[in-house]
C-alpha cells in the first residue's frame, strides 16, 4: 500500500538492563554452543515490571518528543507477546489513560512478534479512511521473565529481551514519511508454533515455563526433519516478497535503502547469504545494535527505529525498511523517508 500525507511523528524506547552473554554463559544459563552460533553478545532485562509500564514509559518520552503532533491522538494499538502484568484487563486503555487520555479508540494487535509492524499497517489505514482523526500512538511491550520464559532456552537461536517502545503516527510532518507498507501470511507451516503441545484450558496449564523448543522437535518428529530445509527457504522467500513489494510500491530499488531494520533475531536462524543477494549489507542494519538487545517481542522495529535516530546514524533524506515477522506465520515490512532529527 502506497500512502500519502502520513507521518512518524516520533519514537521511544525503554530497554531494560544489559546482561552480556558472557555472564550468562560463565554462570550455566546460557550454552556457550547457542551463544557461538546466535552471535548475541546481551540482552536487556527490566527487574521491576509490570510489563506495561515499560509501554507507558515509551509512549510519554514519544509523546513529549512529538509536541504539538500528540495533542489529539485518536486510537491508541498495543502489542505485546508476554504477560503484561495482570490477566483480564485492558493494556491499550491503561496506556492510553496514563499518556494521551482522551476519547480515542484504544486497543490490542496480537501478532505475535510481528505485531508492532501489524499495528502501523492498521494504523496507517484507519487515519486515512477516517479524514477527521489525526494520530495514532502504537506501542508495545514484553518482559520474558520466570516462570513464564527462560529467555535463554526458550527458543534455539532467539535470545529475548525486556523493553517497551512507542511511536506516534501522524498527519503532519515528523521524524519520518510512512511511504509504503504491505503484509503477507502463510500458514502452511503454522502448527510448528504448537508441536504436540495439548490445548490448556488456563494459561500455564502446561506448566512453565513456555518452550518453544519441544514444540518444534515434536513438529519436526511428526513431519519428518527432511521439511525443515523447504520450511526455512519458503519463510525467507516471503520475508524478501513483501519487502520487494512494500520498495516496488513506493518506486524504490534495495540500492535505494540505507537502513535495513530486521528482527533481533540470532544469526543461527537468519539466512544473511538470502539477504545478501537481494542487496542487503549487513553493515547497514541494526544488528550491530540489536545483538546487545536482544528479540524484544513485538518491538524490533519501533525499537531499531528509534536507536537510528536518537544515535544520528539515520540522517534527513535516508530511506529505511522496517521489516517483521511472526509465528503463524505472518510477514510484513514498511518503507520510511527520514525528513527530521529526532528530539532530545
Amino acid at each position: 500500500m502506497l500512502w500519502n500525507d502520513l507521518y512518524i511523528g516520533s519514537v521511544a524506547m525503554t530497554l531494560g538492563r544489559e546482561e552480556t552473554t558472557e555472564s550468562a554463559v560463565a554462570d550455566g544459563r546460557y550454552p556457550a554452543k547457542e551463544n557461538e552460533a546466535s552471535g548475541f553478545l546481551a540482552t536487556r532485562v527490566d527487574d521491576e515490571g509490570p510489563t506495561i509500564d515499560l509501554a507507558v514509559r515509551a509512549a510519554e518520552a514519544a509523546v513529549a518528543r512529538a509536541g504539538d503532533r500528540a495533542s489529539q491522538v485518536d486510537l491508541v494499538i498495543h502489542s505485546y507477546i508476554a504477560h503484561q502484568g495482570l490477566d483480564d484487563f485492558a493494556p491499550a486503555a491503561y496506556v492510553q489513560g496514563r499518556t494521551v487520555r482522551g476519547d480515542g479508540f484504544a486497543m490490542e494487535v496480537r501478532q505475535a512478534s510481528n505485531g508492532g509492524m501489524a499495528a502501523l499497517e492498521l494504523a496507517a489505514g484507519y487515519l486515512t479512511a477516517r479524514p477527521d482523526t489525526s494520530a495514532a500512538l502504537l506501542t508495545t511491550a514484553d518482559r520474558f521473565v520466570e516462570p513464564g520464559y527462560n529467555r535463554y532456552a526458550t527458543a534455539s537461536g532467539m535470545l529475548f529481551g525486556d523493553g517497551g517502545t512507542a511511536l506516534l503516527l501522524c498527519r503532519s510532518s515528523g521524524v519520518a514519511r510512512l511511504v509504503s507498507s504491505a503484509t503477507t501470511g502463510d500458514t502452511t507451516y503454522g502448527d510448528i508454533q504448537i508441536g504436540a503441545e495439548p490445548w490448556s484450558d488456563v494459561s500455564g496449564g502446561n506448566g512453565w515455563p513456555v518452550n518453544i523448543n519441544a514444540r518444534v522437535h515434536a513438529y519436526l518428529a511428526e513431519k519428518g526433519p527432511e521439511i525443515y530445509v523447504p520450511m526455512v527457504q519458503a519463510l525467507q522467500q516471503k520475508e524478501m516478497l513483501v519487502i520487494e513489494q512494500a520498495l516496488t510500491e513506493a518506486g524504490l530499488e534495495p540500492a535505494d535503502v540505507a537502513w535495513w531494520i530486521f528482527p533481533n533475531q540470532g544469526l543461527a536462524l537468519t539466512d544473511w547469504d538470502a539477504r545478501k543477494a537481494f542487496g542487503v549489507d549487513i553493515s547497514r542494519t541494526t544488528w550491530d545494535w540489536g545483538r546487545r538487545c536482544g528479540h524484544l517481542g513485538a518491538g524490533d522495529q519501533f525499537a531499531g527505529l528509534t536507536h537510528l535516530l536518537e544515535t544520528r546514524k539515520a540522517k534527513p533524506g535516508d530511506r529505511v525498511v522496517l521489516a517483521g515477522s511472526g509465528t503463524g506465520f505472518m510477514f510484513s515490512a514498511a518503507v520510511l523517508e527520514i525528513t527530521a532529527e529526532l528530539s532530545e
